[in-house]
């Protein structure tokens, strides 16, 4: 998803976003925010739930243009980290959180503990934006299609490697449904962010 795409969904989130609010607590919209609100996200700088909590901050900072909205990133352990705080923050309204399927779903089957319950911990408000995942390949490889890609993987079973968001991101676990598909293996590089340039396969 280009940034422009990631921008018009937002936009789209945002008045969502201040509707509910508008509609569901006139009463309580007078009161909140009673102090600086912060949005937690568990990603770094960049990442899509980043973008997106800056639109949206700056959204509600136009609707309450007296109260304070402040972005704060809290990357890692797959998002756990950030998701925790939030998790454990106070319940008064002055903590938000913007985030993805992993911290919320995925990682409750990849890790063995979790500092938080999802399930009980979490109160979700609403779905801000969708996106689409897209498969990239270093050009060198000659790859245009996944078709190409999986018997390029099959040739080679374990000279590639892939890079995603983090373990358990939905891009990790599409790569290794590929190698799956392939019956090869790949070695797997989380980023915290991927650097302007990198590509999501590439030969070690």
């Amino acid at each position: 998803m280009t940034l422009a795409m990631t921008y018009r969904l937002a936009k789209q989130a945002i008045a969502v976003l201040l509707l509910i609010l508008a509609v569901t607590a006139t009463a309580a919209a007078q009161d909140w925010p009673a102090k600086t609100v912060r949005i937690v996200v568990p990603f770094g700088p960049g990442s899509t739930p980043d973008i997106v909590a800056r639109l949206v901050a700056d959204g509600l900072q136009q609707k309450y243009p007296a109260s304070a909205f402040v972005v704060e990133n809290k990357p890692g352990a797959s998002g756990n980290i950030g998701t925790d705080v939030v998790a454990k923050s106070a319940t008064d309204g002055s903590t938000l959180g913007v985030s993805i399927g992993g911290p919320l779903a995925i990682n409750t089957l990849l890790f063995s503990r979790l500092p938080y319950d999802p399930c009980k911990d979490i109160a979700p408000v609403t779905q801000l934006v969708t996106q689409p995942s897209v498969l990239a390949v270093n050009p060198d490889l000659g790859v245009n299609s996944v078709a190409e890609l999986v018997a390029l993987l099959k040739k080679s079973p374990g000279k590639y490697n892939f890079a995603s968001i983090g373990n358990g991101s939905l891009s990790h676990l599409a790569m290794e449904a590929i190698a799956m598909k392939a019956g090869a293996e790949l070695t797997h590089v989380p980023y915290t962010r991927l650097p302007a340039g990198d590509h999501c396969s590439d030969t070690q």
